[in-house]
Parts: C-alpha cells; structure tokens; sequence
C-alpha cells in the first residue's frame, strides 16, 4: 500500500495505522518565498542662520544633510535587482531676502550645491521592458533661483522666476540597458553590454525654468474684473537615464491667458480662459523598449468655468 513520505505532525499515530489515516494526511506547507527585508538608520541634520542687514533685507545659509531609505520594487525583479540601498544628501544654500519700496516688490536670490551618494534610480524600458532599481555612487547638482514680486501699479501685479540646476551622474562604472526600438543612443558601451551613464543629467532634470505672470484687476462696487496671463518656460530634458537623439525632450514654452470676474467676496466666480494659446507641442516623455512612441504636451485649449465656493 502506498504511503506518503512525510507525516503531517499534527496526524495521531492511530491514523498510520488503519485505512484512516489518508483523511489526516496533509502535505508539508511550501517554504516561504524569500523576500527583501532591509533594515536601515541614518542620523541627520541641519545647520542655518540668517543675518539681518536691515529691517528689509536679510542674508541667509544653510547646510543640511537628508536620508532616504532603501527602496524596494513590488514588481518582479529583472537580472536580481529589487532592492536599491540607502541614498544620503547633503546641500548647501545661500542667498538673500529683500523687501523694497516700501514693500510694493519682494526679492529672494539663492545659490545651492548637494551632493547625493548612492543616489537611488530607476532604469525603465529598454529592450527587456524592465524596471530596475540602480545605486549611482554619486549625483551631484548646483545653480541658483531666483523669484520677485512687484506691484507696478496699484491694479498691475507681476512676477518672475528664474531657475537654474546644473545635475550630473558620477559613476564611472554604472550601466543601464540600451532602448529596444532601435533609436540612436550617443552613450558608450560598458563591459557588460550596456550603456555607460556617467556624466549624463538626471532624466526630466531641465537646467533652466523661467516662468511670469501678469495680473490686472479693477474693482467694482460688488466685485473685481481681473485679466492675468503666465507663462512658463523650461530648457531640454532626457527622458531616460541613457542619452539618445530620439528621446530628448526639445525646449518648451507654455503660455495661458485668463479674464474673469468675482464677487461676494470671492465666493463666485465667472472666466473664460485659454492654455497653451500659442499650441507648441513637444515630446515629454516616452516609451523605448519596441518602438518610438513619444507622448506630447497638451494642445491648446480653450474654455469658460463659473465656480461657486460654500
């Protein structure tokens, strides 16, 4: 008479021994499946002081490190990469606060440098449609920002911002997989077969953003008529980690235009406004592992909103 190999230990010895024992048999339990467990503990900190030239301008510094821990992927890991370690930042910061006349314009100048190590990233795509969890030993970034605020008239309200951020990965040694749609990729081939990423920007990383607004408004006995209009402006991007003439995302500029007019307070509103009114469209982003599909921004678009607030 056949038997099973194993006993379950919770069958009674009796159960061996008659035709029962095949209604107590259970099979062993299956071992359970490995899983990343990472245990990580980082001390930070934080250092900054401001200095006040006058009850209008101040001067400040900060310097301050920052800690993010490891980084698991839900999906099934690709070549045994589901896990990315632990990544620190460190960064310094500069710049100065300014109120002038009398407070009708407002001015904030910083420059910044970090240095991030082991800086977690994400290789999506390529030939095998993967999503791979990457340690760079090093990213670094500087540049500076710029924002103001001025009152040119008692009813004109304008703005600026001016960004720049200068990102750069530092890993002599770290590859990432080439796309899989045939595009012309400009990086060199490691050892292993992949593309050398060092020296590349972050994907999505543009090194310059400007954007400004212009409001008018005039105010009536119940209400206010207002006209603004702002755009927005932001260098070149990468989409990926890996640098490619295809998946390169060209300059863009956005503008919008907006007349209304409130009342009650603000608690209704009515305006018609246009995006995009210029209608440039660009590439933002892509899909590489089997073709050169690229999804663009939106068109322009045009329309009218009434908005009540209880």
């Amino acid at each position: 008479m056949w038997r099973p190999t194993t006993r379950a230990t919770s069958c009674p010895a009796w159960c061996w021994a008659n035709a029962r024992w095949r209604s107590c048999w259970r099979p062993k339990a299956p071992a359970a499946a490995s899983r990343p467990r990472p245990k990580d503990n980082k001390a930070s900190w934080d250092l900054s002081g401001t200095y006040a030239l006058n009850k209008d301008i101040n001067l400040y510094a900060r310097a301050a490190t920052g800690y993010r821990g490891s980084s698991i992927q839900s999906a099934a890991a690709f070549n045994g990469k589901s896990v990315a370690g632990p990544e620190t930042n460190t960064s310094v910061e500069a710049g100065v606060k300014a109120d002038l006349f009398n407070r009708r314009a407002r001015v904030n100048f910083g420059v910044f440098t970090y240095t991030v190590k082991d800086q977690q990233l994400t290789a999506v795509g390529g030939a095998g449609n993967a999503n791979i969890l990457l340690n760079a030993d090093k990213v670094t970034g500087r540049g500076f920002e710029l924002d103001a605020q001025a009152l040119l008239t008692n009813n004109l309200l304008a703005s600026i911002g001016v960004g720049y951020n200068d990102t750069k990965i530092k890993d002599p040694t770290l590859e990432v997989g080439g796309c899989g749609s045939g595009c012309t990729m400009t990086d060199p081939i490691g050892p292993n077969g992949g593309r050398l990423i060092n020296g590349n920007a972050l994907p999505q990383a543009p090194k310059t953003t400007v954007n400004f607004t212009l409001r008018y408004s005039h105010p009536t006995p119940t209400g206010e008529w207002y006209a603004l209009t702002d755009w927005v402006y932001r260098s070149k991007v990468n989409f990926f980690l890996y640098d490619s003439v295809e998946f390169t995302g060209k300059a863009l500029t956005e503008g919008g235009v907006r007349v209304g007019y409130t009342w009650s307070n603000g608690k209704y509103e009515l305006a018609a406004y246009g995006r995009n009114i210029t209608n440039q469209i660009r590439a933002v982003s892509g899909i590489d592992f089997n073709n050169l599909l690229g999804m663009i921004n939106e068109p322009r678009t045009w329309g009218a909103q009434f908005k009540a607030s209880f």
